[in-house]
C-alpha cells in the first residue's frame, strides 16, 4: 500500500501486492501514517453511511423484524459518538496494525523469503489492531448504539443512564462481544483484502506484458476500493450473528442477558436461528460501500503522507 517514487518503486510494487513492507520507512514513520489514514478514512466513512448503521441497529435491537417508521426516525442519532469515535478508534486500530505487520512481516520474511508467511503477518496485526482499537472504541459504540435503539434520546441521558445503572465499568459492556466480533471480522478481512488486492495486480500485470506494455507497479485506488468492498462484504455477512450479539448486550438492560453465549442462545430459544441474520442486508451493504470509501481512502491519504516521510527518513540518515 505504498506510493512509487524514484527510489521506493520496488518497495512499492511488493507492498501493493500486499506481500511485503516498505523497507524505507522505520516501523515510527510506519505507525505515523497508519494512525493518521486510518483517523481519516473512518470518519468519512462513519459520516456517509451513518443512516445504513442505524438501520441495521434497530433491526438488530429488536425482537420484531415490524418497525415500520420507527426504522428511520432520528436515522442521524448518535452520530455525534460515532464521529467522535472515529477518528481515534480508526487511528488505534490502523497504527497497531500497520505498525505490527511492519514488525512481524520483516520477522518472517527473514525465516521465509518466499512470502509464504505473509498472510500470518496480516492476521497476528489485525489481531492486535482490534484488541487495541475496541477498547478506545466501547465507549462509544455504546452510547451510539442506545440512541440508535431508542433507549436513550440524547448523549448526556445516555451517559447519566449508564452511570447510574452501572458506574463507570458500565461504559465498556459490551467490550468482549465487540473484540470476539472484530477479530473473525478482521482475520478474514484483511487477508482477503490483501490476497484480492495481489491477484488485481497481477492481472494487470498479465495484460500489461500481454500488450508489450510497462508493468504497473500499484493498483489505481478504484481498484483497491474495490477489493476492499469485496472483503468488508463478505467477512460482514459471515459474521452478522456475533454483530447481533453484540449489538442486544449493548443495548439491554442491565442483567437481560449474562455474557455472550447465554444472549445466542437465548436470541435463537426465543426467535430462532433466523434472527442471528437480522439485518444482514444493511450491514452487509453498510460494509460493502464502507469497503470502498474506507480502503479508498486509506491508501490515497497513505499515497499522500508516504512521500513526505520516505523524504524525512532519508534527510536523517544523510
Amino acid at each position: 500500500r505504498s506510493d512509487a517514487a524514484s527510489a521506493a518503486t520496488r518497495i512499492g510494487s511488493v507492498a501493493s501486492a500486499g506481500g511485503g513492507t516498505d523497507k524505507t520507512l522505520s516501523a515510527g514513520a510506519t505507525f505515523q501514517i497508519g494512525l493518521l489514514s486510518g483517523a481519516a478514512a473512518g470518519t468519512v466513512t462513519d459520516f456517509v453511511l451513518f443512516p445504513l448503521d442505524s438501520i441495521k441497529t434497530r433491526l438488530q435491537a429488536s425482537k420484531t423484524a415490524r418497525l415500520g417508521a420507527d426504522l428511520v426516525k432520528g436515522i442521524y442519532r448518535g452520530l455525534a459518538p460515532a464521529v467522535l469515535a472515529s477518528a481515534p478508534a480508526g487511528a488505534a486500530f490502523f497504527g497497531t496494525y500497520d505498525f505490527l505487520k511492519s514488525t512481524i512481516g520483516r520477522e518472517l520474511e527473514r525465516r521465509r523469503p518466499d512470502g509464504a508467511l505473509a498472510p500470518l503477518a496480516q492476521m497476528l496485526a489485525a489481531a492486535g489492531g482490534d484488541v487495541t482499537s475496541s477498547a478506545v472504541r466501547v465507549p462509544f459504540e455504546l452510547v451510539k448504539q442506545r440512541l440508535q435503539a431508542g433507549s436513550a434520546q440524547t448523549v448526556s441521558a445516555a451517559v447519566r443512564t449508564i452511570m447510574r445503572e452501572s458506574g463507570p465499568a458500565g461504559f465498556f459492556t459490551g467490550y468482549g462481544s465487540l473484540v470476539l466480533r472484530e477479530l473473525p471480522f478482521d482475520l478474514i478481512e484483511f487477508p482477503l483484502y490483501e490476497f484480492l488486492k495481489k491477484k488485481a495486480l497481477e492481472r494487470k500485470r498479465r495484460r500489461a506484458a500481454a500488450l508489450r506494455a510497462h508493468a504497473p507497479l500499484k493498483l489505481a485506488n478504484w481498484e483497491n476500493s474495490l477489493c476492499g468492498s469485496v472483503a468488508g462484504g463478505f467477512s460482514a455477512g459471515v459474521t452478522t450473528p456475533l454483530d447481533v450479539v453484540k449489538t442486544r448486550l449493548m443495548t439491554a438492560k442491565p442483567g437481560e442477558y449474562r455474557g455472550v453465549v447465554d444472549a445466542w442462545q437465548r436470541i435463537v430459544a426465543e426467535e430462532g436461528a433466523s434472527a442471528l441474520f437480522r439485518g444482514v442486508s444493511a450491514r452487509v451493504l453498510w460494509i460493502s460501500l464502507g469497503g470502498a470509501i474506507f480502503f479508498g481512502g486509506y491508501e490515497a491519504t497513505k499515497s499522500l503522507l508516504e512521500p513526505h516521510f520516505r523524504r524525512r527518513e532519508l534527510e536523517k540518515r544523510a
